[in-house]
């Protein structure tokens, strides 16, 4: 396998992809969302999160770093274009939007069509191909949550379901994904250009039809723009914990329906199992994790003693302290802390440089800490209190274009 030309390759079609007009219109509704998530914060704990700009440029950088892994596992795998019928998945998709809009995933819509041709022979796509693009996308997916870490956690105050509030984050990423793909075409034998060698075990995945006599099967590599979307919530976990365990059940389930999807273009008789697994798995993941999160015990609420942190301001003295989601404080400027008009005093009398006594995980530690510019801002949201009057509400699990329609045509 020649790993270091191939990566070349893929790195250089990833490269090109940025000066196409599609890749920044993607970046443009990228920054569209992350802006709404500022305001969201804005709205509700008077701070804004970190810069659009920020937001923006790191999703760009893990965007390409997930182009270059995805276009990796597809050629690796030997994923062409020309069988995966996009043109019948692409209206699942938007169908399936209409009746949730986390249903938008090839997930669902790959496996509804790859299940369509197992059972009907309709639409003419190679099952084997589209399970594992499918697989490919969400492996991709899985190490971007995995290396996202606080980017993208915006923190929120949630009421329960039995009238507590919580703290809690959402965990929203969007990354623009700049893909090289594999386009097959047949040429004459003997009239090949100069390429790339590829060892005889290639492709774990054959294009499903033999070329016209004389001729043979000739890859190229082709770039094109697509967009992942991650969106998450965490109450019993903090925002890194949740991530990794999204990530590698989401790795687990990608890995899983990959070997599938090679093992069924040798044994036809699972590709249907392989096209079942695809939406039916997804969604047996989705509602295990979420069942998981919520149903444990909240873990940003107030401590016997002490206040504790939601999540920290960028630029501020709490975030160059070193604070931390989690983190208790107990004393502020030789002032002791328990209540948010109590952390509020202690900062209104602190010197300008001043130490902060801080619990972290049964651990207590003193950090020294300054106010920025004068200005008397420590910079920590803490956890609700019970008295908020800003909070979010989870009301249902059904929210889709129809549904919004719905509702707009029933106010007038």
């Amino acid at each position: 396998m020649p790993w270091i030309d191939l990566l070349g390759l893929i790195a250089r079609g990833v490269f090109y992809v940025f000066f196409d007009l599609t890749f920044w219109l993607v970046l443009g509704l990228v920054a569209f969302q992350y802006r709404q998530m500022q305001k969201d914060q804005l709205k509700m704990f008077g701070v804004p999160g970190p810069s659009l700009r920020q937001q923006v440029m790191t999703a760009a950088a893990i965007g390409a770093a997930g182009g270059v892994i995805g276009s990796f596992v597809l050629t690796f795998v030997g994923v062409p274009l020309n069988n995966l019928g996009l043109a019948y998945i692409w209206p699942v998709v938007i169908a399936l939007m209409l009746i949730n809009i986390r249903f938008m995933c090839f997930a669902y819509a790959g496996g509804l069509v790859a299940v369509a041709n197992v059972l009907f022979g309709w639409p003419e796509v190679n099952v084997p191909q589209v399970i594992a693009l499918v697989a490919a996308l969400h492996v991709t997916e899985a190490i971007l949550i995995f290396v996202s870490g606080r980017y993208g956690a915006v923190p929120m105050i949630l009421k329960k379901d039995d009238g507590r509030l919580v703290g809690a984050f959402t965990l929203q990423n969007f990354w623009p994904l700049p893909l090289v793909l594999l386009a097959a075409t047949s040429v004459p034998e003997g009239s090949l250009p100069a390429v790339l060698k590829m060892p005889d075990w290639w492709p774990l995945l054959p294009i499903g039809e033999d070329p016209p006599a004389g001729h043979t099967w000739l890859y190229a590599m082709v770039p094109v723009v697509a967009a992942l979307g991650y969106g998450d919530i965490a109450v019993s976990s903090t925002p890194a914990e949740r991530r990794r365990r999204s990530a590698l059940n989401l790795a687990f389930y990608s890995l899983v329906l990959l070997a599938l999807a090679v093992l069924s273009a040798k044994y036809a008789w699972l590709q249907f199992f392989a096209a079942v697994l695809s939406p039916a798995g997804h969604e047996l993941l989705v509602r295990l994790d979420n069942r998981r999160e919520m149903r444990g015990e909240p873990l940003f609420v107030p401590p016997a003693s002490g206040v504790m942190v939601l999540d920290t301001v960028a630029d501020t003295p709490a975030r160059q302290a070193g604070l931390r989601p989690g983190d208790i404080i107990l004393d502020l400027g030789g002032l002791g802390v328990g209540s948010g008009f109590e952390l509020a005093r202690a900062i209104s009398f602190a010197p300008d440089e001043f130490a902060v006594t801080v619990s972290r995980a049964g651990a207590v530690t003193r950090r020294q800490a300054r106010f920025v510019n004068g200005e008397r801002r420590l910079g920590v949201i803490i956890v609700p209190e019970g008295h908020e009057q800003h909070y979010a509400q989870l009301v249902g699990n059904r929210f889709g274009l129809i549904d919004w329609l719905k509702n707009k045509f029933a106010k007038r």
